[in-house]
């Protein structure tokens, strides 16, 4: 997005480094707080090094992204881009809070479902995309990247939830399919929870599609993957 949009590299590589520090170090947390012992296959934070350890990792990361902006090099965009980096944590973390209160009170209503993980998963996803737009003087587009970003979110959750429904069973969790139950959908809810899958991918890739200088490529490629 950085590079469509016409900026250094050096800028590129501070962005994509925050945002990839935020996203390490919720996934350091999130693994903590679900008990998780691997991640795409390798031995998380918590389980290899201990609670304590990961605690302090995570918050490290955390500290670090802040500290990666710094090398920014039109220090006018700081302010916005601190402030926006401080509102999607802030979304991300309540949205991590309200997907652990659905451990014990189950989700009973999509929109329910569907405001937690936007908030829990589409603002990180967002960010790059803000931040760029944001840095390069064209914030007004920022909405339009949400809307992406949020969409995409959604569906990915669907499909991982479409994977994970048995282990999801076990436990009172964020699952679409036991969400389509409960609200009465009996049979054939796996086909209902792709449709609407799908129907988000569709959201995701219009408004991927509609971003200045083609910065939404690569999320509009993402949406294809998926859909596929």
């Amino acid at each position: 997005a950085c590079s469509a949009l016409g900026l250094s590299e050096d800028d590129a590589l501070c962005i994509a480094a925050v945002v990839e520090l935020l996203h390490n170090a919720s996934l350091i947390h999130d693994d903590l707080q679900d008990q998780e012992k691997l991640r795409h296959g390798c031995v998380t934070v918590w389980t290899k090094f201990g609670t304590n350890v990961a605690i302090c990792t995570g918050d490290l990361m955390l500290s670090a992204a802040y500290g990666a902006l710094c090398r920014v090099s039109n220090v006018q965009v700081l302010p916005s881009l601190l402030a926006l980096i401080h509102e999607r944590t802030a979304s991300a973390i309540d949205g991590q809070c309200a997907d652990l209160a659905a451990q014990t009170h189950a989700i009973n209503s999509t929109d329910s479902y569907e405001k937690i993980v936007i908030a829990k998963s589409g603002a990180l996803l967002s960010l790059p995309l803000e931040l760029a737009l944001t840095a390069c003087g064209k914030a007004t587009w920022a909405g339009e990247a949400r809307k992406a970003a949020e969409a995409f979110s959604i569906a990915y959750q669907i499909a991982d939830d479409l994977t994970d429904i048995q282990q999801d069973r076990l436990t009172i969790g964020l699952n679409i399919l036991m969400v389509l139950e409960s609200e009465g959908q009996t049979t054939n809810t796996q086909d209902a929870a792709s449709r609407l899958g799908l129907q988000h991918l569709d959201a995701a890739a219009a408004a991927a599609h509609r971003l200045p200088c083609n910065s939404g490529a690569l999320l509009l490629q993402l949406s294809c993957e998926l859909r596929e």
